[in-house]
């Protein structure tokens, strides 16, 4: 599959890190310093781990390479078990992932050449892993340290006897330690004993390896064996301590590859390591990007590998469309620097993964065959993530290819070649939102215009199971264990005219849970349940009941139908002349969501002989239904906008009327650009 706006990390920024075309031989100039670390950031489905997949098949059996998921229990490699944390005495989530990381830069491409080797690393794993499973009392310092010194010796005259004594004593450790390592640790430590037994321990790699760590100063006194076994106390220490140690170990992991870039090799531009890391905002990542990064700044500069990492961000409020802000599309260099910056954090060069244009989506869909309306709506709904934009391709193609008319308000409920039966809109949602009790949870606060009015629905919410059953162990404070969802989730919060919210502030999650809640309150029931949620929610805004003034309150109204009320509303409060708050509270109310059923019908019924309320009417009527998700620019109802808001600016006093006239202008061309309610500008400040 086409990776789109990628260009730049794929062909610029990560050739530039490792010293060798993505595509192609060549080999490139390594400018001096140090290289940055580089984080790619975006919101779910933009195609993180998809650009370092494309990483990974590019740079195959061409240079040392490992893959990393640390948001995944096996780092994304199926049948590898990791069950270490905190409690575990001599194992780490980071020191598993360093067992892993060696056991995949150490295989040899086929096209590189020579087999990477890690003594240092090695050693430190194996005094954390391997040396004296629990408490040491002080008595027993000397004899473990014996022992350790005895299986990292260089000095057994049989290279053979050597590798079978330090094969059976790693054996014998770890089956000893087996009950407090856990099954899923013995697995991440086999590997390692095969490259232990058959090359680590030849007398110059160890001894190399003991004089680095005798200068690590872990401890303030002592040779290397004395350094290990501070290391391997260290990590049974305290969170900070483990810390300490975990950098230690970090850092002998990157001292091994750099030792390995002799002179004459970097003479010959010999690519360097890639180290691909995916969901680096997890507890693992940060903790890992905080031992790279700490590494880096403080360590004498070495030759570095090229380091790419994902993260999940929240996507910009305000899309870049020009694209001229750095991104994945497009980085300027350079990607190197030769000073020290003065934090640890000046070394991470962020990039955002670049949203998709509207001519990828065209593309995707097959270029000049594809309707260019469905793609336009696809570009919009998706705002502009791949992994979204991708299956309601797929879906669309699919009815666009048969004799069936392509309806766009029916986008969302096409099915998947793939799942007949299930429509894309629900796909989606099962990837982007967590299942369960949680999920139910969002979909019911979506109506809210704020954490307050989600609280107000939280009232009469019952947790149920698809079954009807009760949900046990549910959310203790439900609502703010939701909004922690959405920040996790690096969901977008754009703010609407007039409130604190949405409380649902993306608009992709909040289209697809709106469809999702239309969906299921499509029968008697389920209208009723829609009906009485918006008129809970419009008590939360006193007003006068005979003429209510709040947009909010007036939202809720039009999401139910109630089109008088709100055109009455509106109308009188046109004697306010506050013309950019009249337009922000026209935005929030025709952001309102339609009602389950086919939306208000079209006829006005304006008192005959008044050309103001009548606008009234049209104009919010009209921009209400061109303001629906899956509704394309209606040239009628666009014209009827622009003429509606032109006898506003007839009607109006002169400052009212410049502002109704500026809208009159330009509404109906971004209108026509696919901007809907609430992002249409007001002009002023916005008094809803």
């Amino acid at each position: 599959m086409t990776l789109y706006g990628r260009a730049a990390v794929l062909d610029a920024v990560v050739p530039s890190l490792v010293g060798l075309q993505s595509r192609g031989a060549a080999r490139l100039r390594i400018p001096g310093g140090s290289p940055l670390l580089i984080e790619c950031g975006g919101g779910r489905l933009t195609g993180k781990t998809a650009l370092l997949k494309e990483l990974s098949h590019r740079y195959a059996q061409r240079l040392p390479q490992a893959y990393a998921d640390l948001g995944a229990a096996d780092f994304g490699q199926p049948g590898l078990a990791s069950s270490a944390d905190a409690t575990t005495a001599n194992a780490s989530r980071t020191s598993d992932l360093l067992f892993y990381l060696m056991d995949r830069l150490s295989r040899k491409p086929s096209e590189f050449g020579w087999k990477p080797s890690f003594p240092r690393l090695t050693q430190g794993l194996l005094a954390v892993t391997s040396w004296q499973y629990g408490a040491v009392q002080p008595a027993e310092l000397a004899a473990a340290r014996r022992l350790l010194a005895g299986l990292l010796r260089e000095s057994q005259p049989d290279l053979q006897e050597r590798n079978q004594r330090v094969a059976g004593w790693i054996g014998q450790a770890t089956a000893a330690a087996a009950a407090g390592m856990g099954p899923g640790v013995g697995e991440l430590v086999a590997p390692l004993i095969d490259i232990v037994t058959t090359e680590l321990f030849g007398p110059r790699a160890n001894k190399h390896g003991l004089s680095w760590w005798t200068g690590r100063r872990v401890g303030p006194q002592g040779d290397g064996y004395a350094q290990l076994t501070e290391l391997a106390m260290c990590f049974r220490g305290d969170e900070d301590d483990r810390r300490d140690a975990e950098r230690h170990l970090v850092a002998a992991l990157l001292e091994d590859m750099a030792d390995q870039y002799t002179w004459m090799r970097l003479k010959n531009r010999v690519p360097r390591p890639l180290l691909l890391l995916d969901n680096c905002h997890t507890p693992l990542g940060r903790t890992v990007m905080d031992a790279l990064t700490a590494v880096w700044h403080e360590e004498p500069a070495r030759t570095r590998p090229g380091v790419v990492v994902t993260a999940l961000a929240q996507e910009p409020a305000v899309p870049d469309h020009e694209g001229v802000a750095p991104s994945t599309r497009s980085a300027a260099g350079p990607f190197w620097r030769q000073d020290r910056p003065q934090t640890a954090a000046g070394w991470v060069l962020r990039l955002p993964l670049a949203q998709l244009d509207l001519d990828e989506v065209k593309e995707m869909l097959g270029g000049g065959r594809a309707k260019p309306e469905a793609a336009h709506m696809i570009h919009r709904l998706s705002s502009g993530r791949a992994g979204i934009a991708h299956p309601l391709v797929l879906a669309a193609e699919r009815r666009i290819g048969t004799p069936e008319p392509f309806e766009h308000g029916r986008l969302l409920d096409l099915p998947l070649a793939d799942e007949p039966t299930l429509p894309v809109y629900e796909r989606l949602l099962r990837l982007l939102t967590p299942g369960g009790e949680a999920r139910a949870r969002l979909a019911h606060y979506t109506p809210a215009l704020d954490d307050a009015a989600a609280h107000a629905l939280n009232t009469d919410y019952v947790p149920r199971r698809p079954d009807g059953s009760l949900v046990e162990g549910a959310a203790v404070v439900p609502v703010a264990e939701t909004r922690s969802l959405l920040r996790q989730g690096g969901w977008s919060h754009r703010r609407w005219p007039g409130t604190g919210g949405p409380f649902v502030g993306d608009p992709t999650l909040r289209a697809l849970l709106v469809h999702d809640l239309r969906t299921r309150s499509a029968g008697p029931p389920g209208a009723g349940e829609w009906t009485g949620r918006h008129r809970r929610l419009r008590l939360l805004y006193p007003t006068d009941a005979a003429e209510p003034h709040d947009a909010r309150y007036l939202h809720h109204s039009l999401a139910i139908g109630e089109i008088d009320l709100v055109v009455r509303a509106l109308h009188r409060r046109l004697a306010g002349q506050d013309a950019p708050g009249w337009l922000a509270a026209l935005n929030l109310v025709c952001a309102a969501p339609h009602p389950p059923g086919d939306p208000a019908g079209d006829d006005p019924h304006a008192a005959a002989g008044d050309p103001v309320r009548h606008a009234v009417e049209r104009l919010v009527l009209d921009l209400w239904l061109q303001s629906h998700p899956l509704a394309p620019p209606d040239q009628q109802k666009i014209n009827s906008v622009r003429l509606q808001l032109l006898t506003l600016a007839q009607n109006s006093p002169v400052g009212p009327q410049e502002v109704f006239y500026r809208a009159f202008e330009e509404w109906p061309n971004l209108l026509n650009h696919w901007i809907q309610a609430p992002d249409l500008p007001t002009y002023g400040e916005s008094r809803p």
